[in-house]
């Protein structure tokens, strides 16, 4: 059954954790970028200071021309507007390319932090999350960053410039009329922070919103031969409906707090103005104030309102932002927990294994390994078999590094796996798989990627030896063939084949076939075995495998039950001697049948 794609409600951070957040983001930020940020900011004061230009101008066309009835000022007012517009539309533009610029400099750079992180993360984390949900983070932690840091060192910054700038025309034209208008910014402030707070507790479900909005989508396409073979299709759509809606909802909400903004304001400025006119009235009769410098101060009100109401509704949009920037911060702080941290080097140790007392358990769940000790010896060949749940892959996962066990110790040539570097440890170490994974490019780079130093002789030597000499006479490009997404342009015994050379062309110390030949036919897996065991004799390798045949190239065979070691000895005498191995060959000699 699919767990529910519905995210609990997290609680987002308060108004304090806020701004420290936006504090540090911008410390990370701009130092960096400081030469691009002064010239941002010397357009940003450009943009300002023309704004109030272009306001106090009005008092000139109104006094100069029209109160004094002077012709001749017409024309030089005139071009004095004309160049206080052109060099506020010249700064204008400046910035706003700049603002580009600076926006996706900064969410790239996050985007491949995020990535970084995230795949420095150890195994469990990517069993714990989908895929998608984590690209959905990449692209939604970068792009916040970008839009955070634009939003403040920049749009904010430039309307409240602009905004300072106005105020200085107001008072300069009328200082106590200017001192009325300040019993707006309490108001102001207080709509801000009740939008700001709504903001906050409805944006941090976004990214789990997402993140369920790619996984459904991806899974459904991903296993698009599942779902089509088990008529899975209204099913798949129905549940990615479902995710379409719970996130329209929220962006609906977004939509409902942040337009809420201008409307409000707007009333706010409706009734101030009333008030203007009152005033101004009253000053032009009674006070002799000319209507130049009513008409200025007027003008800059106007022009300083709309950079206000930007300010509080930038501020009121960041707040998803800064959510989502708190939630990235969260992710880098999370502690980063390598099963193989120390300090020692696998590279000249013998490649033999040994469980001492080993147990293991996935959380708060059964011991999926309880109590297995064993030796395995440098060179030797052992299957590792049981039933479906019975510890294989756990095992496997312990070899491979992958975990830590909870009890117990892992040894490879008699370093324990906890004392040694994560590095020796995977160049020690070589995988096969069942699910082959491939990335999309040649089979040649494929193959390469087990060892990037290879030579193009090796690669072609461990192709020959993964018996994909006669998949390249059946493919136009040979080796240079391009696979597709996941190899999706081969075959799954290709695939496979692939694998295999790219492992063979790694030269590990230990070698873990996993299902790695269950895709292939009879003859070819008879000939990549010969091969495992006559050329990799300074090896050690393990096959975890259902297919009898396999048996006869190994020198032991380990058996696990329910977590346990049940047998450990040659394949002959566990036949002979025990009832429990025996009826388990005999169920896979059926099954190859």
């Amino acid at each position: 059954m699919a767990k529910s794609t519905k995210p609990k409600k997290p609680a987002g951070p308060s108004g304090q954790e806020t701004i420290a957040i936006a504090r540090k983001i911008l410390g990370e930020a701009l130092p960096p970028r400081w030469k691009l940020y002064v010239f941002s900011l010397f357009c940003m004061v450009g943009v300002a200071v023309f704004t109030a230009g272009l306001a106090y101008s009005t008092r000139l066309i109104v006094n100069e021309v029209f109160v004094a009835n002077d012709a001749s000022a017409a024309i030089g007012v005139a071009l004095l507007v004309v160049g206080v517009t052109l060099g506020k539309s010249t700064f204008d533009y400046l910035n706003s390319v700049i603002s580009v610029m600076f926006m996706r400099s900064v969410s790239a750079n996050y985007q491949k932090r995020v990535f970084r992180s995230i795949m420095a993360k150890d195994v469990r984390h990517f069993g714990d999350q989908h895929a998608a949900n984590q690209m959905a983070q990449v692209r939604l932690f970068g792009e916040a960053c970008g839009t955070t840091v634009i939003g403040i060192s920049n749009k904010l910054l430039t309307n409240m410039l602009t905004v300072i700038a106005l105020v200085i025309v107001m008072i300069i034209q009328d200082p106590l009329m200017t001192l009325a208008t300040a019993f707006l910014f309490p108001l102001i402030f207080l709509l801000v922070s009740t939008l700001s707070r709504r903001i906050r507790e409805a944006a941090n479900a976004e990214t789990e919103l997402t993140g369920a909005f790619f996984a459904i989508g991806a899974e459904a396409f991903q296993g698009i031969k599942t779902v089509k073979s088990y008529q899975l299709e209204e099913k798949s759509i129905n549940r990615f409906e479902e995710a379409v809606d719970m996130l329209q909802e929220r962006l609906l909400g977004f939509a409902r707090i942040t337009a809420a903004t201008l409307p409000l304001m707007e009333i706010l400025g409706g009734i101030v103005l009333g008030l203007f006119v009152v005033y101004a009235a009253w000053q032009t009769i009674t006070q002799g104030q000319t209507p130049g410098e009513f008409t200025a101060f007027i003008t800059a009100f106007l022009m300083a309102y709309q950079p206000a109401e930007r300010v509080s509704k930038s501020w009121v949009e960041l707040q998803k932002s800064l959510v989502h920037v708190g939630r990235m911060y969260k992710l880098f702080e999370a502690p980063i927990i390598q099963p193989s941290s120390g300090t020692q080097s696998l590279s000249a140790v013998s490649p033999s294994i040994r469980f001492d007392d080993v147990s293991f358990r996935y959380g708060e769940d059964s011991a999926a390994l309880a109590n297995v000790s064993f030796d395995i010896s440098a060179g030797e060949r052992v299957a590792v078999v049981g039933r479906s749940g019975a510890g294989k892959s756990t095992l496997i996962d312990l070899v491979l590094g992958f975990y830590a066990p909870t009890n117990g110790h892992v040894l490879i040539g008699g370093v324990d796996l906890s004392e040694a570097t994560e590095e020796s440890v995977r160049r020690s170490i070589s995988l096969i798989s069942q699910d082959v994974f491939l990335f999309d490019g040649t089979i040649r780079e494929n193959i390469r990627d087990g060892n990037p130093d290879a030579t193009d002789e090796q690669i072609e030597e461990a192709a020959r030896r993964a018996q994909l000499e006669s998949v390249f006479t059946a493919l136009p490009d040979g080796i240079e063939t391009k696979v597709g997404p996941n190899g999706a342009n081969l075959s799954g015994g290709q695939k496979q084949r692939v694998g295999i050379a790219r492992a063979l062309a790694k030269n590990a110390l230990i070698y873990v076939f996993d299902e790695a030949t269950s895709a292939l036919d009879v003859e070819n897996e008879r000939l990549i075995m010969q091969t495992v065991v006559q050329e990799l004799k300074g090896s050690t390798v393990l096959f975890v495998t259902h297919r009898p045949s396999t048996l006869n190239y190994v020198d032991r065979v380990l058996m696990l039950d329910g977590g346990r070691l049940v047998a450990f000895d040659d394949h002959d005498t566990l036949e002979r001697e025990n009832d429990h191995y025996q009826t388990l060959f005999d169920l896979a000699m059926k099954e190859e049948e």
